[in-house]
């Protein structure tokens, strides 16, 4: 029986004290602050700064040191004096807040860690910077000659499904005094993409150069698909070229979640290590697994680089549960730039419904 009471007066004995423990984990610092937010207001983005001081009260019998501040954004700085606070003592602190390039809503935090605590403080800035207007050259970046300016130069539209389109606009104006003329010609084409555009614009316009992807459902054409086009206003070649790319995959409207295929790689980086740039060709194998419940089907595995070739053939069905092995091949002497580390991007294109393209990263130190 006193055995029995001794054990329970142990385990009573290890709760108060893991209890103590927790409780001065979650022990709140007696550095206590008047405010714990600041609405700035609307605030115009070209105002330059605006700061806030913060004040607090040491409420404990002891000393405190403000042992960091830390803001959760570069537009916001904190200015203080690590002075030790003497028991009663008041401590306050300025915040800076820089408006430029960061129109909208103000939702900052500012995490003051004391010493009396291991639970930071945290203090909120909030407000509304009223955004500045932007200059045509802030709005149409891309200065393609001539007085013609484009938003972008380059469109990435993700996954294009078979039997889908994808449309996207990039906006232009001409800022000239007059009307110019416009030619967008294909330099590599995928054969797939339609582009529509204004071959004369006034000036002053405004417009769209449209971009339109379109796929057959039938169609046996998957992978990594590039247009690149050249510009030429009023008959001088622009010295920025027009790209997009989109990725073409299997359409998954018409698969079932629930009995999908997934797709699983043995591995998502090969190291070659040391290569000799003059004649190493060096393989390595990467095994991929089907972890889902019907026919995987790797579409295409495609390379980055000209240095890296895929040793595997198209349409490779993998059963449930199956696993198949593809090569990776380095010819080291197709390595464009022998002074700096070589990286390069395997691509598996398959009809995984989650991950349609995963990728392999391949890395060598040309030698």
């Amino acid at each position: 029986m006193k055995s029995l009471y001794k054990h329970i007066f142990l385990v009573a004995l290890v709760l108060l004290c893991c209890g103590e423990i927790f409780a001065q984990e979650g022990t709140k610092s007696a550095l206590h602050f008047e405010k714990d937010t600041h609405n700035f207001g609307h605030i115009d983005e070209e105002g330059g700064v605006v700061s806030h001081i913060f004040e607090a009260t040491n409420t404990s019998k002891a000393t405190i040191e403000v042992e960091k501040i830390v803001t959760t954004c570069g537009c916001t700085t904190a200015e203080y004096d690590k002075k030790p606070i003497p028991a009663g003592g008041k401590f306050s602190f300025r915040v800076v807040f820089n408006p430029i390039a960061r129109p909208g809503r103000i939702d900052k935090q500012i995490y003051v860690l004391a010493s009396d605590s291991p639970s930071e403080i945290v203090l909120n800035i909030i407000g509304y910077v009223n955004a500045r207007e932007r200059t045509i050259e802030e709005l149409y970046p891309f200065d393609m000659g001539g007085g013609l300016r484009l938003k972008s130069n380059f469109h990435a539209f993700g996954y294009l499904e078979h039997g889908k389109e994808l449309t996207e606009r990039i906006g232009y104006v001409n800022t000239s005094s007059k009307a110019i003329s416009l030619n967008i010609a294909p330099t590599i084409s995928s054969g797939l993409l339609d582009i529509s555009y204004p071959t004369t614009i006034a000036a002053g316009e405004k417009g769209d150069i449209v971009l339109h992807y379109a796929i057959a459902a039938a169609s046996d054409i998957y992978g990594t698909k590039r247009d690149i086009m050249q510009l030429m206003v009023d008959g001088t070649t622009s010295y920025y070229t027009l790209s997009s790319q989109a990725i073409v995959v299997d359409n998954f409207d018409i698969m079932d979640d629930i009995s999908a295929p997934m797709l699983v790689i043995s591995k998502n980086i090969i190291k070659f290590g040391e290569v000799n740039c003059s004649n190493d060709v060096l393989e390595q194998r990467v095994v991929l697994t089907n972890e889902g419940a019907s026919t995987l089907i790797v579409r295409i595995v495609e390379s980055s680089s000209s240095a890296v070739e895929c040793l595997t053939e198209r349409d490779i069905a993998i059963a449930p549960g199956a696993s198949h092995e593809i090569g990776v091949r380095l010819y080291a002497s197709r390595i464009e730039d022998v002074d700096n580390p070589f990286s390069a991007r395997v691509y598996v294109i398959s009809n995984d419904p989650l991950r349609p393209m995963q990728s392999v990263r391949v890395n060598a130190l040309p030698m």
